[in-house]
Formats: C-alpha cells, structure tokens, sequence
C-alpha cells in the first residue's frame, strides 16, 4: 500500500493540469530549501574552517600550557623546571623556557615598539611551531662578541614586521628594553640596549603576531629586560591539547606555579567564535523554516485543485490515513528534492575552495589570509535531518484537511 501512496504523491507534486501557479509556488518552496540547506552546509563549514584555522595557528605559535610564577619575581631556575615539568606528568610531551615584554626597535632609518620573547631554541622547537613558519633565513639566535665588546645576537620576526621595517636577513637593528617590559625584575631598571641582526623571517598566518613579535635567545632577553637569571615562566605542550587545563591544575599544586592554558588565554576569541557559530545557524535556519511555510501553501492550493482526486480515491476505497500519507509524502518529496540538492551544492563549493583556494582574505584584517572550509560529517546530517523534518512538519496541516475530506462532498464540489 505505502507504494501506491508513494505514487500518487510523487504524481501531486508534478505540474498541474488545471492550474501551473500551485505548480510553480512548489518549485519556489523546493528552490528555498535548496538554498537554505545549501547556505548552512557552506556557512557551518566556513565556521568549522575559521575556528579550526585559528586554533591551530595559536597553538602553533603559542604552547598548550604555561606555567608562571605566582608572584610577579619571575622563575629563579629556567634550566632545570623544563626537565622537571617533563618528569612530573607523563602527558607532557616537552617544556621549554621563556622570557617576553615589550621593546622598541630601531633600523636606523625606522623605529617601532614590538613584543620579544626570548626562548630556548633547542627546547622551543618542541612545542612551539615556530620553525615550520620559517620563510626565509634560519631560527638561529646565536650570540657573539664584537670587537667593541658588546654582544650581537641573531633575532627572528615575523613578515609583515620585517616588511613594515624594511629589513632583510643580514640587516642589523637595536632594541631598546620599555620600562614596562623591566617591571618582570622589580627594580624599575632604565632602559638598555641590545645588538641584534636578523636572521630569520616567519609566517605563522595570523597577521597581528607577524606583524608585531620578535624571537631572540633567553641570555639575550635577560639582558635586554635586565631579570638576571629568571625567565617568566615555562611552556608546555602535551599530548592532548584539550587536556591542557587538567593537566595544568595538576602541575600548578605539584610545582606551585600558576596555570595558564590555551583556553583561557584565548576564552574570548573561542567563545565569540561558537556564539557566531550558533547565531549563523539559527539565522539561515530562517530560510528553510520560509521554504517549510511555502511547501505548506503549495500543499493546501493543491488539496484545493485535487478535491476531485481525493474524492475518486476515497471512492474507491481509500480511507483517510491513505490520503494523509499521500500529501504528507508530497512535502517530503519537497523537503527531500531541496535538502538533499542544496547540500549536494554547498559541498560542491566547499569542495572547490578546498582545492582551488578561489577566495582571499586580507592578512591585515582577518587571522588569516584565504577563506577556509572544513566540512564536519554531523553538521551535514543535522542539516539534512532538520530540513527534511521541518518539511515535514510543514505537510501535516493540508495532509490533515485532505484526509477530512468527504469523498461525496468532494465529488459533488467538482
């Protein structure tokens, strides 16, 4: 019996004989939830892609975890706690010391106030990725003795600072310690100044840290932040990074130092990101709840056109429940024809940008600077399983009134 009704509605939801406008309103209804599902398929993964996107590159140029001293001295021992962090958990994967503030930089022939961080680079490639971003040069932060007795040091920047400076590998500058940067000693030290050449330049894709960070060695941090032998703190990476904080809390009471993991260093920008995530979704919902609305006009004007049929099937022996399922198939015919070539269509285009990169961002503005796309199984099948519900939802009124119709009635309206 299902495959008579199944029929049937498959033959409803064609053109009209008597009338192509009802016709036409169904294929607007189908043309809105191809849109709808086709706009949430790319929007959700344009979210999934932004969100992954900027996570990783954060990671990436930042640790899992930092450990800080709970008072604003700094960490005495920057040699020996690395291997000390190592040994404690075993789901720590390398810690490496650090030492950062602000500085001003001068070329000679520009200046500008940067961040520096000074790192351990043997230790630091282990849980930054600093080195994969290299684009030009090297990550080397030597130090050497001038004839003038000063010490020279190699320094690492990002692009886009090394562009704004107009700096090339090789090219000499002068940092300058800020008094705020001074304040990790607690001495309120006057400012001092370290010999640097470039030799490295990085791109880590998010442009406010390439446009405004700098690397050196630890030696060559303490002396430009005048802490003596203290560093600022560690960093850690571990095994899972959505471990980061159990794994923090836990070193925190052994150690006695401060946790700080990635989440909470970067809790505004990750919450902002799943608010938008929701709103988008609840937004485009919009669309498909229209389409809903439209298939259910469609399906009334059709019980309207179809009285005679209904009146000829339930004559000859088709009862209510038939021609309920008959209309209530017709809009899921509708909801199904429109979701399923909607997703089709936006995978199609998150498939093209995945591979051709067709659309750019600015690096000046965004975190990153091509638009990416990362298509998560479950979003599709929600996507599709509450088009195709509310479609549904949406033919349960005009099937309820065709199936109230009486087949005398009916006929004798014709």
């Amino acid at each position: 019996m299902r495959v008579f009704e199944l029929r049937v509605a498959r033959r409803f939801l064609g053109a009209q004989r008597r009338s192509r406008f009802s016709s036409l309103v169904g294929v607007f209804s189908i043309a809105g939830v191809f849109i709808g599902t086709a706009s949430l398929v790319v929007a959700l993964a344009l979210m999934n892609g932004f969100s992954g996107q900027v996570r990783d590159r954060l990671i990436g140029r930042d640790s899992h975890l930092d450990l800080l001293s709970r008072d604003s001295a700094g960490l005495p021992d920057g040699d020996s706690l690395p291997n000390l962090v190592e040994k404690t958990d075993p789901r720590v994967v390398a810690a490496s010391p650090f030492l950062g503030g602000k500085a001003g930089i001068s070329t000679g022939t520009s200046a500008d106030g940067i961040v520096v961080m000074g790192i351990d680079p043997q230790r630091a490639t282990k849980v930054i990725d600093l080195q994969k971003y290299m684009t030009v040069g090297k990550l080397d932060l030597y130090e050497r003795q001038l004839d003038s007795g000063r010490i020279e040091h190699g320094i690492v920047m990002g692009y886009a600072l090394a562009s704004r400076l107009g700096m090339m590998v090789g090219d000499k500058a002068t940092l300058v310690s800020l008094s705020s940067a001074a304040a990790l000693s607690g001495m309120g030290a006057p400012p001092h100044m370290e010999r640097c050449v470039l030799t490295g330049v990085y791109a880590s894709g998010l442009y406010e840290y390439d446009a405004n960070m700098a690397y050196v060695g630890i030696p060559s941090a303490q002396r430009l932040y005048q802490t003596g032998k203290r560093v600022a703190g560690i960093q850690v990476r571990v095994k899972d990074l959505w471990q980061a904080r159990e794994i923090g809390q836990s070193l925190g009471g052994k150690l006695h130092l401060e946790p700080l993991d990635w989440l909470t260093k970067n809790a505004a920008l990750m919450k902002w990101m799943r608010l938008e995530k929701i709103l988008v979704t609840v937004v485009l919902c919009l669309i498909v709840l229209v389409a809903a609305f439209n298939i259910a006009s469609s399906l009334v004007m059709g019980v309207l056109e179809k009285t005679r049929e209904i009146g000829i099937l339930r004559a000859m022996g088709s009862d209510s429940g038939t021609i309920l399922r008959i209309f209530l198939f017709q809009g899921a015919f509708a909801g199904l024809i429109g979701s399923c070539s909607g997703i089709s269509f936006g995978l199609l285009l998150c498939w093209l940008q995945n591979h051709f990169h067709w659309i750019k961002l600015p690096g000046d503005i965004y975190f990153i600077d091509e638009l990416p796309v990362d298509v998560h199984a479950m979003d599709v099948v929600i996507v599709a399983v509450a088009a195709n519900v509310i479609c549904w939802l949406a033919a349960l009124y005009p099937a309820w009134r065709a199936s109230r119709l009486s087949p005398v009635d009916a006929i004798r309206q014709e």
